[in-house]
């Protein structure tokens, strides 16, 4: 693909990173996508105070 500029071309990468992320299932994550199990493991983390 031909973009106008570097920046469209970048834009371009990161959404069809978030895309794959979010969809993609990956065995060795239990057949979650990347997405899905950070938000798990965030989930499990002891809530800690910002001081």
């Amino acid at each position: 693909m031909r973009f106008e500029t570097r920046r469209r071309a970048k834009d371009e990468v990161i959404d069809w990173l978030v895309c794959y992320s979010s969809r993609r299932l990956h065995s060795t994550l239990g057949y979650m996508s990347s997405m899905q199990y950070e938000q798990c493991w965030l989930a499990g983390q002891p809530k800690t105070a910002n001081l």
